[in-house]
This record gives C-alpha cells, structure tokens and sequence, in this order.
C-alpha cells in the first residue's frame, strides 16, 4: 500500500497500538446436591482473551501479515498467558509493564444467563506515553500501517501520528473509550482510515444518540473531517464506505448466515480491511473481506476464530465493479 521514500519496495505488515484484557464470565453452573453447602449456587468461570489492539493483531496473524503489538502488559499469568498466545502467532511484542497493565472485564450471570453485573478495568492511558521512543519510532518508519486504538493517551496517538506522517506510514483508528474521554473528534485529521461503527460515529458527529442511524450519510460526514478512508458497520445489514477518491459513499451488505456469537465481529472486520488495503486491494475489495471475515467470526464461538484465514476471506462474494 505504500512505498519507502527512497524508492525501496513497498513496505509490509502493520503495527497495532492497543489493550490486552482477560474476559472473565462467572455463571451460574449448578446447585450442590450434598453437605454443608447443599442447596448453594455452584458458581463456574470462563475465560477468555480481549482487549481490541489484542483482536486486531490476533486477527491480522491468522491472515498472514506480519504483526507487530504495541501496548501495556503485567506481570502475572494473565500478562504471560495473553503475550504466550501472541508471540505462538508470529506476533512481534514491543510492551511496557505496569501493575494493571493487563485490562480485565467481569460479567456475572445468574442461573436464566441474565447479567447481574459487570465490570470493567483498564489501566489508566498516561501509561502508555513511555512507549515513545526511538524504538517505536523505527518500527512505524518500517510498517505497511499504523493500527491504534481512539482510547489511548492523547499524546501518545499524536506522537504516532506524526512518525507515521514523516514515513508516510498510514494511519488507521478505531475509536474506543468514549464514555471515558469523549469523542476526540479534534484528532480525525491525524487519521487516514477510520473504521468505526454507527453509535461511534454519531458521537463523533455529535448527533442526537437516539437518531436513526445511516452509516452512508454518517461515513461521508467523517470524510470531511479529515480522513481519506471511512468505514461506518451497522451490525447485521452491512457497512457504509466512504472515500476521499470515489464519486459517493456505498453501502455492501452483511453476508447472511447463522449467528453463535458476534462479539468481535466489528474487529474482524477491521482487521480483514487494514490487511487487505497493505495487500493492495482497494477499500470496496478491502471492505468485501472484512464483511466476510466479520461473518466468520460471527458463525464462531471465539471472538478472534481460530478459523479465520485467507482463504475463508478471500471467499468474500461481494461483485468488484
């Protein structure tokens, strides 16, 4: 997708700037039948990988690119277990370690699988301006693009933002945390690609929360803000491209198919369209493999499936004209 300034040949894989979390569900498995305790809810947990920088690079490997994972990780075994899982991929680990490094998100449910509560925890973003350097510095000079998460420390995100610009290293964002840091929308110029879903961009736009949502119109509003790229999911009808070179923005739909679980769906989708645009497709045929991968995944009980590869997505079956 772009090429050294010195004429080498175009650059490849990406770096992706993000959160590792473990997930953890306690349910309801039971009740004991004997003793003391007879009666008692039996109480079972899964566990499970997260955080969306950890997504998208997990994502990106299964789908052959070269993978580097920038970010905060701990010290325990969730911190080795979640960085154990990543290197196994070919993930390249550029980390600083922190006491909560590792995010974490605690859902309970009671014995109908309703929630009863949840939790989330995730370590505070000023950690992450450490990771400013020179080292940081040459592996964005050598990426195909820049992945990085809109929750991170503001800093940071310019900082990176300025080094991919230097190396005209591509930019992509996916907004994250805005509950906590408000939308950021002052930032889009400093993103070439955003990839966001409706509710997102509403609040990057500053719309009514409970408007109708219209990816097109909201992917077209975004382009003018900056980017040269946009990308608004609405769920199960599809995804809304827009950008700075074509006539109008387009709506492709969903693939139909049976759903087991859709979490990770929006960072399949993501990740299959940042790796397809550093292969050299363009963003309609980029975005036709990230509405197939994010089907894939969503016919899968893992949040990043172990399934995912490029030849499921290159199945996408979506026309090119």
């Amino acid at each position: 997708m772009v090429a050294a300034e010195d004429g080498a040949a175009p650059r490849s894989g990406i770096l992706v700037l993000g959160s590792l979390a473990m997930d953890r569900k306690f349910f309801a498995a039971g009740l004991f039948g004997r003793g003391a305790a007879h009666g008692e809810t039996v109480w079972a947990v899964e566990r499970h990988h997260g955080g969306i920088g950890r997504n998208i690079a997990t994502n990106a490997a299964r789908l052959g690119l070269p993978v580097t994972f920038v970010g905060l990780s701990g010290f325990g075994p969730d911190a080795a277990e979640l960085e154990g899982a990543l290197s196994r991929l070919g993930v390249a680990l550029h980390l600083r370690r922190a006491a909560e490094g590792v995010g974490r998100f605690d859902v309970t449910l009671d014995t109908n699988g309703s929630q009863l509560s949840a939790r989330i925890a995730l370590p505070d973003p000023a950690l992450f301006k450490a990771l400013c350097g020179p080292e940081l510095a040459r592996s964005i000079a050598t990426a195909g693009a820049v992945v990085m998460e809109g929750g991170l420390d503001e800093d940071l995100m310019v900082w990176v933002s300025e080094q991919a610009r230097r190396h005209a290293v591509p930019v992509c964002c996916l907004p994250t945390r805005q509950a906590d840091f408000g939308p950021r929308a002052h930032l889009l110029p400093r993103y070439d690609v955003l990839v966001l879903n409706a509710k997102e961009a509403r609040t990057l736009l500053g719309q009514d929360p409970g408007a109708p949502a219209r990816p097109a119109e909201q992917a077209g509003l975004l382009l003018r803000r900056g980017p040269e790229v946009v990308v608004v999911t609405d769920a199960a009808r599809g995804a809304a491209l827009a950008t700075a070179t074509g006539p109008g923005p387009v709506h492709l739909p969903a693939e139909p198919g049976v759903c087991a679980d859709d979490t990770g769906a929006g960072d399949a989708l993501a990740s299959a369209f940042v790796v397809a645009l550093v292969n050299g497709e363009t963003p309609r045929e980029a975005l036709a493999q990230g509405l197939r991968a994010a089907r894939v995944t969503i016919e899968c009980p893992q949040t990043t499936c172990h399934s995912l590869s490029p030849a499921l997505v290159g199945e996408a079956r979506f026309s090119r004209s």
